[in-house]
């Protein structure tokens, strides 16, 4: 991939503007549109086809769902970074069901919103810090409350491993050194883990395990 082309959509002046010029501190960034709703941001979505969409909170014509099956029409996995001033767990998992790749909040230092844009562009998911804690503490308290049952036996110990890492954020690569396992080890893990629970990407991973608590 050459320079990585994203789209900003936010409904206030001071952070649209904010975020374009934060980004074009990269050199491999390039800016190629900016939305002050979600109709503009699916009409420049659809001439552009932009490689990440970072879509505030804000934005009120439109809600995650609705600009996401827009998007579609013209992208089969648009690769969404959503901007939130949210920490709540009915939100973040609106936006998952929605199909987005990334959560970031707006307290985010500029280095892990690049950071968060190059993961997402790759087809990963990015979570920021306090994001991924919001996450693991929602894991604690459903495994707590499930303590006189077994976990399903269908997911294995290191499969319950790998997942906990992706829910975390880490990328294959990293996974694999933690793990001290290879990379290409990790993707089969992740595959086997999206057929036996039906699930067809990473998102539906960290919504299972937010939702069922799968994580011990």
């Amino acid at each position: 991939m050459g320079k990585i082309r994203i789209l900003i959509a936010d409904g206030t002046d001071i952070a649209k503007y904010g975020l374009k010029a934060i980004l074009e501190e990269e050199n491999n960034f390039e800016i190629i549109g900016i939305a002050g709703n979600g109709k503009n941001a699916c009409k420049l979505f659809s001439v552009h086809e932009p490689h990440v969409c970072i879509i505030s909170s804000n934005i009120s014509d439109l809600n995650i769902h609705e600009l996401m099956d827009n998007f579609r029409k013209f992208r089969k996995n648009p690769r969404v970074l959503v901007l939130t001033n949210s920490t709540d767990f009915l939100h973040l998992n609106q936006a998952l069901k929605a199909g987005v790749t990334g959560y970031i909040v707006k307290s985010t230092n500029g280095n892990e919103l690049k950071k968060a844009v190059k993961s997402v562009a790759r087809g990963e998911q990015a979570f920021s810090t306090s994001v991924s804690k919001m996450i693991t503490k929602r894991y604690t308290d459903i495994t707590q409350k499930k303590d006189d049952q077994k976990p399903a036996q269908i997911i294995t110990k290191r499969e319950r491993e790998i997942l906990r890492l992706i829910v975390d954020g880490y990328t294959s690569s990293e996974i694999a050194k933690i793990l001290f396992i290879s990379p290409r080890t990790v993707e089969t893990h992740r595959s086997n883990l999206m057929q036996k629970l039906n699930i067809k990407n990473t998102a539906g991973l960290v919504r299972y395990a937010l939702e069922k608590g799968e994580i011990k």
